[in-house]
C-alpha cells in the first residue's frame, strides 16, 4: 500500500512542476480508467496480461496486479486524483 501513495505523490509532484502530458493513442484494446489532475490526463490502462501501465506527466511505469494490492484501476486513478484537492 505505501508503494501505491509512494507512486501517487511521485506523480503528482511531476505534474506540480509543470511537466506536460502527451496523449497515448496507439489504437489498442486496452481498458483504461483516466481523470484530469492540475490539467494534466492520468491514467491507468489494464495490459490484459496481469500488468497496468500508468501515464502522467509524459512518463509511464508499469505495474503488477498484485501491486495494486487489492485495489480495482478505477480506485487507484480516484485516489491519485483525490490529491488534487491537497495541492494549492
Amino acid at each position: 500500500m505505501f508503494k501505491k501513495c509512494i507512486l501517487g505523490i511521485s506523480i503528482v509532484a511531476a505534474m506540480a512542476l509543470g511537466f506536460s502530458s502527451c496523449s497515448d493513442d496507439d489504437g489498442d484494446d486496452r481498458i483504461c480508467e483516466s481523470c484530469d489532475l492540475q490539467g494534466q490526463n492520468v491514467e491507468i490502462c489494464d495490459n490484459g496480461d496481469g500488468t497496468y501501465t500508468i501515464s502522467a506527466a509524459g512518463q509511464s511505469e508499469t505495474i503488477t496486479e498484485e501491486e495494486l494490492e487489492g485495489v480495482t484501476p478505477e480506485e487507484y486513478i480516484d485516489l491519485i486524483c483525490s490529491f488534487d484537492d491537497f495541492i494549492l
